[in-house]
């Protein structure tokens, strides 16, 4: 990782590079392929700021901290808001892959944990996800009337006597179709 040091109304020391330094490259662990870091230190009248960016390949962090008593503090506020961000990244992109599968593979591939992908027959029919709803409690009569008037060939929707989620469907013979699951 590169780190850039650069600075405002302050010299920058090598006490502050050090200080900083030694503690950045520790980010690795919570995002691998972390290109650079820009540390920026500035003197505003009485205030001491830190800002710290830092770059990846799919990802942007920016910390910045303040202090009164001197500079080291503000880049102590800096580095741990950056590290929270990171924190927050590497979770969310560990729950993301529970959520979408497609996503989850693609990052496991770039990861090498996956050797050899499962992949359907061009053949096979392509599976469209419809967005999650939730069943609307009704009767089979109510259910059947709304299917009527539904250009869908099915309804999906919670039998308001057995709390159970129940599908009506349209036969070739223009009747409906009740489907009550069994468990």
């Amino acid at each position: 990782m590169d780190i850039r040091f650069s600075g405002q109304n302050l010299k920058i020391t090598e006490g502050m590079k050090e200080h900083l330094e030694e503690r950045l490259p520790k980010f690795e662990k919570y995002a691998p392929r972390l290109v650079e870091a820009h540390v920026f230190l500035k003197k505003e009248k009485y205030i001491f700021k830190a800002e710290i960016t830092l770059a990846a390949k799919n990802f942007h962090a920016f910390g910045m901290g303040e202090a009164k008593d001197n500079i080291f503090a503000a880049m102590d506020e800096a580095y741990e808001r950056v590290e929270k961000q990171l924190k927050k990244f590497r979770a969310k992109s560990k729950d993301h892959h529970k959520q979408n599968p497609k996503d989850s593979a693609k990052v496991a591939r770039a990861l090498g944990m996956i050797e050899e992908e499962n992949i359907l027959p061009e053949d096979h029919p392509k599976i469209v996800r419809s967005p999650a709803f939730a069943p609307k409690p009704m009767s089979v009569e109510e259910a059947s009337l709304q299917l009527e008037i539904s250009p869908e060939p099915f309804l999906v929707f919670m039998n308001q006597n057995t709390n159970i989620v129940n599908v009506i469907h349209k036969r070739k013979d223009e009747s409906h179709g009740l489907i009550e699951p069994g468990f």
